[in-house]
């Protein structure tokens, strides 16, 4: 590559910090005539230096934007100031082969003696370009799907009001009509048909019991969050006193570790932890010596909650099956249930950022820990 070979004032003075700029440099004289250029924009533009030197800077713009140019450069002559060129405006330089590429421009003006100059830094901005313009149409794709999905929000909302109404009547019927079957006409049956209707009403009840909980892991999936500080052994105690009212005979040794600050929606998180010891309730209650407890340990990403029983526990070889809806490890028969309460769970700990995961093993308990991402911690 030779070296600046134009003679002007401008050589020796400017000729290493030029060759050392990273991007396309052209000093230009009052005229608009390149007076010196870089090694640069040899490289960008294709042209050999002394191709450029002492020709119009208009010679590196496309052909359609030359006019234009010319009232410009006059314009930034009569108010020279360092500045951005057309801010706001798609600027395009043009190859020596024709080719055109986006570029951005820097102009500052010099003055050497009594001669005046514009400096210009010029940028090649093809990757940026297409960077923005990828990122443009993700944008756009993004709000196509956030469309669509508020479409579809709208026709879940319109099915869950269908299976409110729709299907909770005819199952209430099914299992009241039943009801007054069994009490009104017992006589009338024998021991296998009260027997079959008892499974008509169990079988009502465990559809309207599903029902609900399908509903809840709709609400959960759609609820905005509103996060705040709260202690987490509050709506815990809260969750097991609301078990113990529910089954006054059980004796179940609870301990739940206090304070357990943490921030995030108190009613979702009070959903959470119904479901976490609601089973760790329900999969204790054949053990004489029933345990829960629920405390906290750090870790490098924030603190883990954790909710521990000594019940039936489970095998850790189907412990990719536990947050699936509709995912049972044991028989209906000794644990009801529906399936869809550690699907709930962990929909509200991913949509506070955190994961939850579970350790195990048959007839040893479990322990369930959670994290709550950037927002369970203050």
């Amino acid at each position: 590559m030779s070296s600046v070979t134009a003679a002007t004032p401008l050589d020796e003075r400017f000729r290493s910090v030029l060759e050392a700029a990273p991007d396309a440099v052209v000093i230009a004289d009052a005229g608009g005539r390149m007076v010196l250029v870089n090694a640069q924009t040899e490289a960008l533009f294709g042209y050999r230096r002394e191709e450029m030197l002492g020709e119009p800077v208009e010679m590196l713009l496309p052909e359609r934007l030359r006019p234009g140019h010319t009232g410009l450069r006059r314009g930034y002559a009569a108010a020279p100031r360092p500045r951005p060129m057309g801010s706001g405006l798609d600027l395009f330089g043009r190859r020596r082969d024709g080719s055109e590429f986006p570029v951005s421009i820097s102009l500052s003006p010099l003055v050497v003696g009594e001669a005046r100059y514009v400096f210009s830094d010029i940028r090649d901005i093809t990757e940026q370009r297409e960077a923005r313009q990828r990122i443009q149409d993700l944008n756009d794709s993004l709000a196509r799907r956030n469309a669509e999905l508020a479409i579809l929000n709208q026709e879940l909302e319109a099915f869950s009001y269908s299976v409110s109404h729709d299907l909770r009547a005819p199952l209430r019927a099914i299992d009241g009509f039943s009801q007054i079957l069994l009490k009104d006409n017992a006589a009338q049956l024998d021991e296998a048909g009260q027997d079959r209707l008892g499974r008509v009403r169990r079988a009502a009840q465990h559809m309207g019991a599903l029902i609900d909980d399908l509903l809840k892991l709709s609400r959960v999936s759609r609820a905005e969050l509103s996060f705040q500080p709260l202690d987490l052994a509050d709506l815990a105690r809260e969750s097991v006193e609301t078990l113990r009212r529910q089954e006054p005979d059980r004796r179940v040794e609870v301990d739940i570790a206090a304070p357990l600050p943490a921030r995030g929606d108190p009613k979702l998180l009070r959903i959470a932890l119904d479901n976490l010891l609601g089973n760790a309730w329900k999969f204790t209650g054949r053990r004489a010596d029933a345990r829960i407890e629920m405390g906290v340990a750090p870790s490098p990403q924030g603190p883990v909650f954790h909710v521990r029983d000594n019940g039936a526990g489970f095998d850790m070889a189907y412990a990719d099956k536990l947050f699936g809806a509709f995912q049972r490890l044991h028989d209906a028969g000794q644990f009801p249930g529906t399936g869809i309460g550690l699907a709930t769970v962990q929909r509200i700990v991913h949509k506070h950022g955190g994961r939850i995961w579970a350790e195990s093993a048959p007839e040893a308990g479990a322990t369930f820990r959670f994290s709550l991402g950037g927002a369970g911690h203050d």
